[in-house]
C-alpha cells in the first residue's frame, strides 16, 4: 500500500495546478496592452488571405528592424486587405463573415480598429457584394482627406460601395460596369480602371452624392499589352506596369485621368532573354528619392505572376535603370519603406531543405512535392544595395500584400 506522502507527490505531478493553485496569482482576463508606434522606427503590415483557410484572413504587424511580430487582426472571409488612414490612429477593413463561419447568412461590414489596442471601435454594414479576389491592390481606396472609403464589389456585376467615415454610415452603391478596381486621387474623387483601357472618374459632393462620371481617353491597349492593377502612387501620379514591361505614368486628380508618359522598364534585348515582371505586387516606390523598384524573373510574359528572382531599380526623373540585385528567395510581392535609409520588403517563398535536396526531389518527383513544403516569410533587404537583413519566417499560408505603416 502506498504511503500518503507518495500519493501526495503523485497527485502533485499529475495535477500540478491542484497542488499549487493557492500560491499562483489570479490571471487577469481580457487585459489589453496598449501599443505605441513611437517605440518602433519602422512598421509594416502584411495581409494574408490564409489560403486554403480563407474563413480567417489575417493582417500581421511586423517591426522589420527587429523581426518582432507585434499584432494580428482576424479580417474575416477572404480578405482583400486593409486601408491605413493618414492619422495613424485607425485601421480600416472591409470584411465578410458568415453566421456559421463558412456557411449561413452572409454579412459584409467595414470595421474600424483602434491602432493602439487593435480592438474594433465599430462597424458599418455594407451591401453583401464585396469582391473576393486574389490580387488585393485596387479593391478599396480612401479619399485623400480620409473622409470617404470606397469598396469594389463583384457579383459578377461591378459596382462601388461608398462609406462616409465622418458620419460612420453607408452612403450608396454606385454601378460602375466594366470598371472594377478603384484608386485614390483627390478629396472627392475616385478613379476606376476599366477593361477597355480607360479610367472612370467619379466626383462626389460632401454628402457623397455623385456629381459627375467622366471617362478618360484610351490609355493602353487591353488586348495587346494590358497593364497590371498593382499600381504605386507618388502625389497625383500613379505608376502601372504592363505585362510586356512598359511603365505607364498616369496622372489622376480632380480634372480626371491622363497619360503623362510611358517608357519601357524591360528593354528589347531583355525581352529577347525573356525577362518579365513578377508576382502580385510588381512595383514599389521610394517617394523621397523618386526611385521605382520592379520585381522581375526570366520567363515568357504569361508568367507575369510567377515569383520574382531579381529587383531592378529605376530613376523616375531620368527614366533609366540605376541598379539591380538578386533576391535571397523567390518573391511574390515587394514594398519599400519611406524613410531616408529605406528597407525593401519581399514576401519570400522559403523551402526548408538544402539546395541539393531540392534539386534531387525536383529531378526525381517534379515540383509538386517542393511546392507543398513552401513556407512564406517577410524578407527584409537594404533598398540601396539589396543586402539581405533578416526574415520573419512562417508568416501565414499565403501572405501577398505589403503595406509600410
Amino acid at each position: 500500500m502506498l504511503k500518503r506522502p507518495l500519493l501526495a507527490l503523485l497527485a502533485a505531478l499529475t495535477f500540478p495546478g491542484a497542488a499549487f493553485s493557492a500560491d499562483l496569482p489570479e490571471d487577469p482576463m481580457g487585459e489589453v496592452v496598449t501599443f505605441s508606434r513611437q517605440d518602433h522606427d519602422r512598421l509594416v503590415w502584411v495581409t494574408d488571405m490564409n489560403m486554403p483557410h480563407q474563413a480567417h484572413g489575417r493582417g500581421y504587424l511586423i517591426d522589420p528592424d527587429t523581426g518582432a511580430f507585434l499584432a494580428m487582426l482576424d479580417l474575416g472571409y477572404w480578405t482583400t486587405g486593409i486601408e491605413l488612414p493618414s492619422d495613424g490612429a485607425r485601421i480600416l477593413s472591409a470584411e465578410t463573415h458568415f453566421s456559421r463561419t463558412t456557411r449561413g447568412e452572409r454579412s459584409d461590414v467595414l470595421v474600424t480598429y483602434d491602432a493602439k489596442t487593435f480592438q474594433p471601435l465599430g462597424e458599418i454594414s455594407i451591401p453583401p457584394k464585396r469582391a473576393s479576389v486574389v490580387k488585393m491592390q485596387g479593391t478599396s481606396a480612401l479619399s485623400d482627406d480620409d473622409r470617404f472609403f470606397a469598396q469594389m464589389n463583384f457579383t459578377p456585376a461591378v459596382s462601388l460601395t461608398l462609406i462616409d467615415m465622418d458620419r460612420n454610415e453607408f452612403v450608396a452603391e454606385i454601378d460602375t460596369p466594366g470598371c472594377p478596381n478603384v484608386f485614390g486621387g483627390g478629396d472627392r474623387h475616385f478613379h476606376l480602371l476599366c477593361g477597355d483601357g480607360t479610367f472612370l472618374t467619379l466626383t462626389f459632393n460632401d454628402e457623397g452624392a455623385v456629381l459627375n462620371k467622366e471617362r478618360s481617353d484610351t490609355l493602353f491597349d487591353p488586348f495587346e499589352d494590358p497593364i497590371s492593377i498593382s499600381g504605386v502612387r507618388s502625389g497625383t501620379h500613379w505608376y502601372f506596369v504592363s505585362l510586356a514591361g512598359d511603365l505607364y505614368d498616369i496622372e489622376m486628380d480632380a480634372e480626371g485621368v491622363r497619360l503623362a508618359a510611358t517608357w519601357p522598364l524591360i528593354s528589347p534585348d531583355e525581352r529577347q532573354d525573356e525577362w518579365s515582371i513578377s508576382g502580385f505586387q510588381h512595383l514599389a516606390i521610394h517617394r523621397p528619392s523618386n526611385k521605382l523598384y520592379l520585381l522581375t524573373h526570366q520567363g515568357p510574359p504569361e508568367t507575369f505572376e510567377d515569383p520574382g528572382t531579381h529587383v531592378w531599380v529605376f530613376d523616375l526623373a531620368t527614366q533609366a535603370k540605376s541598379d539591380g540585385y538578386e533576391l535571397a528567395e523567390r518573391t511574390i510581392s515587394i514594398a519599400v519603406s519611406q524613410d531616408d535609409a529605406p528597407l525593401l520588403y519581399g514576401i519570400g517563398a522559403h523551402i526548408p531543405m538544402p539546395l541539393l535536396a531540392q534539386i534531387w526531389i525536383y529531378l526525381t518527383e517534379g515540383e509538386a512535392p517542393l511546392i507543398e513544403t513552401v513556407q512564406f516569410g517577410l524578407d527584409v533587404y537594404d533598398a540601396e544595395d539589396g543586402s539581405y537583413q533578416r526574415t520573419i519566417s512562417q508568416l501565414g499560408h499565403l501572405p501577398s500584400m505589403i503595406q509600410p505603416w
